[in-house]
């Protein structure tokens, strides 16, 4: 799941979906499709969609938490994130993989 912060966030994610999520925030979580629009408007807005594309799951970290890459203790906050992925990639019939899994 990913979380919108930020009022210009809201803004611009509404601006692209045709909503006025900046006076009603709350929409993103009171609608499966709302929050699932929001999620795919910030993944390809950032460019996490061409991170992923190059299996560089470390630059994805990087572009949502820069602090996970920026000191010992998100460095371990970041390892908690591998894991979770290397979960999932197992769920989708992926191997585990060891390649650019940090920032």
């Amino acid at each position: 799941m990913l979380q919108l912060t930020h009022p210009c966030n809201y803004y611009n994610a509404g601006k692209a979906l045709g909503l006025d999520l900046l006076n009603n925030p709350d929409l993103v979580s009171q609608s499966d499709k709302v929050a699932a629009a929001t999620a795919i408007w910030y993944y390809i807005n950032t460019g996490m969609n061409e991170l992923a594309q190059q299996g560089h799951f470390g630059g994805t970290t990087r572009r949502l938490n820069k602090y996970q890459c920026s000191s010992k203790v998100g460095y371990y906050m970041q390892m908690g994130r591998v894991r979770v992925y290397q979960k999932v990639r197992k769920c989708f019939g992926l191997p585990e993989t060891e390649v650019n899994l940090t920032c």
